[in-house]
């Protein structure tokens, strides 16, 4: 009986020794694989919202800076992540850049993803990684907001003297942030006077003048000129594929 007792130990002790092997060897070939991502000749990196969560199968392009139509296309994974081999030619420099679609408000929003625009060669293990924005300013002097314009009709007022009050509709934006209340000025900006770079999601807004009560009527809907205009942000005149914006006369 003792026997068989001892044989059944170290049957059972074989096995949890095998089965600890194979444990550690799992964990070293994800190890491997992990650091083999940011090897020689390639870019890797990880797209991710406002809370660090990824964003699935986000484009992502690796652009030569010199060859014009040198590109090579890839997807973020389940965990937001890519990898992307650099050819060895052309020779030369190449840029990543990563977007994101999001359906909402009965559309779909296309948004370029804020990262690294530093290039890289295939001598580098390049890591590029990107980040949802609603705002801010792009590298190439947009922004990651959209914007709302105002024409003067049936008014006197010095356009750049209103400020515009935002109230959200919802409790979150189009990223799932939270909204909140804000106001702003309205600017010049190139002959159109705009409130810019404002984070995508809906709202009330009303126009503020001293000593006037303006209205605001939608350019492009027949419903009339009211205190209080919804804003759901699309595209209205020639806008980049990234862009959007809102039009409204301003009356009295």
């Amino acid at each position: 009986m003792k026997k068989i007792f001892i044989a059944a130990f170290v049957l059972f002790s074989i096995n949890a020794l095998t089965s600890c092997k194979k444990e550690i060897a799992s964990a070293q070939q994800q190890a491997f694989n992990e650091s083999s991502a940011q090897a020689i000749g390639t870019v890797s990196g990880k797209a991710t919202d406002w809370q660090g969560m990824p964003l699935v199968g986000a484009p992502i392009t690796i652009e030569h800076t010199v060859w014009s139509g040198t590109y090579l296309l890839g997807k973020t994974n389940s965990k937001g992540k890519y990898n992307i081999k650099i050819p060895s030619t052309p020779a030369g420099s190449w840029t990543a850049k990563a977007q994101f679609t999001k359906h909402a408000y009965g559309q779909d929003y296309k948004f370029d993803l804020a990262g690294d625009a530093t290039p890289f060669t295939i001598s580098d293990a390049a890591v590029r990684n990107f980040k949802w924005k609603l705002s801010g300013k792009k590298p190439d002097g947009f922004y990651y907001g959209a914007h709302v314009d105002l024409y003067m009709w049936g008014t006197d007022a010095d356009m750049t003297k209103i400020k515009i009050d935002f109230t959200p509709l919802d409790s979150v934006l189009i990223d799932g942030s939270p909204a909140v209340s804000f106001e702003r000025s309205v600017e010049d900006v190139a002959g159109t006077f705009m409130v810019k770079d404002v984070p995508i999601g809906r709202y009330s807004i009303k126009a503020k003048y001293p000593g006037k009560k303006l209205l605001l009527e939608n350019r492009h809907d027949s419903k009339g000129a009211k205190v209080n205009q919804t804003v759901v942000f699309g595209k209205y005149g020639f806008l980049g594929e990234t862009e959007y914006n809102i039009e409204f006369w301003v009356e009295e």
